[in-house]
């Protein structure tokens, strides 16, 4: 009778194990996907500004949003 629970409980960990596995390796490739996907975005959104010489975003804007993500949390502007 233990070696048959202990059996079991070992079998119900392998599985856990391979779900867990399951889980990171989507994750991962989710990652990857949205990586790949967001580098081919800029290089056109890059090569898009470059052929209409418009900016993608202004420098009143990108300054704001410096100042913006620097303040620590909890300071109201």
């Amino acid at each position: 009778m233990k070696a048959v629970t202990l059996h079991s409980i070992a079998f119900v960990l392998a599985v856990l194990e391979l779900v867990a596995a399951l889980v990171a390796g989507s994750a991962a490739l989710v990652s990857l996907t949205t990586e790949a996907l967001m580098r081919t975005a800029s290089v056109a959104s890059t090569g898009f500004t470059a052929r209409t010489g418009v900016a993608p975003m202004s420098l009143r804007l990108r300054s704001e949003l410096a100042a913006v993500l620097s303040m620590s949390e909890g300071v109201a502007r």
